[in-house]
């Protein structure tokens, strides 16, 4: 990937008490396979519009998700959450996991 995904910004977990499988999952996901370089990511930070993913990285993300984690999404489904927050809430609904 490109530096064009870069920013400074990181994935918080403010949200949950503890970080976990998942959560540490996608942060790797976010940061390695998409390039991102997080400092004030949180769950509601938007895919598209603050993180400016596109097809390509949605693409990338669903075959990470998929490799990293063994939850199988669609690209449609990773398109549909708006949110880091829903991506992750979509990964635990797929993986059985609670959040």
């Amino acid at each position: 990937m490109t530096g064009r995904y870069v920013r400074s910004t990181t994935y918080s977990t403010r949200s949950h008490h503890m970080s976990d499988h998942i959560t540490e999952a996608l942060h790797g996901i976010l940061t390695e396979d998409l390039d991102l370089a997080l400092g004030d990511v949180t769950r509601d930070s938007r895919l598209i519009d603050d993180l400016g993913l596109d097809s390509v990285a949605f693409a990338i993300g669903v075959v990470a998700i998929e490799e990293r984690l063994g939850v199988k999404l669609s690209e449609r489904e990773l398109f549909e959450s708006k949110t880091v927050g829903d991506l992750e809430d979509l990964i635990r609904a797929k993986a059985g996991t609670p959040a």
